[in-house]
């Protein structure tokens, strides 16, 4: 359960006004139909689902149509979604890949921001201030289709030259890691992969979601709020902690093989060091789940799956031991997503982005949400900076 905060207020020149944590902690902003955690904390639900259930057992095509639309596709409507999701892989504007073949290298969220702000121009340079679902849903989709191309382009057009193209034959998720990886990947790398696309949609108003309702409230377009949305996820503190958390995790592994201890044997002793140094413990800790992310049980899984599974496994296991028994601090998803993407062998900065094509999914959703239901967002501040500063030509300035 949430802990209690005591409501305060602020009486000034504009009346009473409520007075909010730092941070909106704990503060409820508004209400959602689309994702949230549950009353006990300990699971996410996306559409009356819970998030381990569906990110066990559904594909991107259904966990997609659940978050869009509120209720699992039958047939019908999956075939229909599918058909027409893929559609969208294929129609690639030609300015865009030109444009992006004359970008400086640099991280991939910055190639994001910069193609869904042109995507804009393409195809929303006069955004109505009014609109239907199906109007919006049509945007939401070409921008879920050609994200995974836009991260792969980032990669590989300034590292390699390479533009990997999708193929709309494929299942999304598979032609996503495909696109990544450069070579196509087996259905076991692909499910993997896939998983944690769906376990990454939605969260909830987290930073970048709340970001892209911020902006949606605005009745900017929903490429600008999207492109709002990398800017927030590309923080460490939000979608960058599972790049963080490998880089730990290897920084643990290449200590250990010089010592000539295995991982699982040393991580312990590595955790202890860091805390002691007063340095963070990345993949740990997490603004809602307090007791147990239950996102990590379905990446788990996989986990032992894939190469060198069961050295993984315990790794992690001891990592959760010690931060539980240490600062009774959880494992989030990141930590274990972190340790996926490296046995598929997906580059360490590809890591975010990612997570952004899983995350579109929801922020696409919720810009439609906050938009057919708008009220500007714009919270009032309390000025505690000086008043009776007076302005003085730059001569007699000190």
């Amino acid at each position: 359960m949430s802990k209690q905060v005591e409501c305060q207020y602020d009486e000034g020149p504009l009346g009473r006004r409520i007075v909010v944590p730092k941070g909106l902690d704990n503060v409820i902003v508004d209400t959602t139909n689309i994702s949230g955690v549950d009353p006990t904390g300990k699971a996410t639900i996306y559409r009356g689902y819970t998030i381990d259930d569906i990110g066990a057992n559904a594909d991107f095509y259904e966990a997609a149509f659940l978050i869009h639309y509120g209720h699992l596709p039958n047939k019908k409507e999956y075939d229909e979604y599918r058909k027409k999701l893929d559609s969208y892989r294929a129609e690639i504007p030609e300015k865009l890949i030109d444009a992006l073949k004359v970008v400086p290298s640099t991280h991939p969220m910055y190639y994001a921001q910069y193609a869904y702000n042109l995507l804009g121009q393409f195809y929303a340079p006069e955004w109505p201030q009014k609109a239907s679902f199906e109007f919006l849903e049509e945007h939401a989709m070409r921008l879920i289709a050609l994200t995974p191309f836009i991260f792969a382009a980032a990669w590989h057009l300034p590292r390699d030259g390479e533009l990997y193209r999708p193929d709309p034959s494929l299942p999304h998720a598979k032609d996503a890691l495909r696109m990544i990886l450069g070579r196509m990947p087996s259905d076991l790398e692909a499910r993997a992969f896939e998983a944690t696309l769906v376990l990454y949609m939605d969260h909830g108003f987290n930073a970048s979601t709340f970001t892209v309702r911020v902006a949606a409230s605005t009745l900017t377009d929903i490429y600008s709020a999207v492109a709002a949305g990398v800017a927030s996820l590309k923080g460490p503190l939000h979608g960058g902690a599972n790049e963080q958390a490998m880089k730990m995790l290897l920084e643990a592994q290449a200590q250990a093989q010089a010592k000539g201890i295995p991982l699982e044997d040393y991580i312990e002793q590595y955790i202890k060091d860091r805390l002691a140094r007063k340095e963070l413990i990345m993949g740990f800790g997490h603004r809602v789940y307090k007791i147990h992310d239950p996102r990590t049980d379905v990446a788990k899984k996989f986990v032992a799956q894939l190469p060198n599974g069961d050295m993984w496994v315990k790794v992690l296991a001891k990592s959760e031991e010690v931060m539980k028994r240490e600062k009774n601090l959880p494992a989030n998803i990141d930590l274990y997503t972190g340790v996926l993407y490296y046995q598929l062998g997906i580059p360490i900065p590809m890591y975010t982005p990612i997570f952004a094509m899983g995350r579109i999914v929801g922020w696409t959703a919720h810009y439609i949400e906050q938009f057919m239901n708008n009220k500007l967002i714009r919270p009032d501040e309390k000025y505690v900076g000086p008043t009776d500063l007076k302005y003085a030509p730059i001569g007699e300035r000190k």
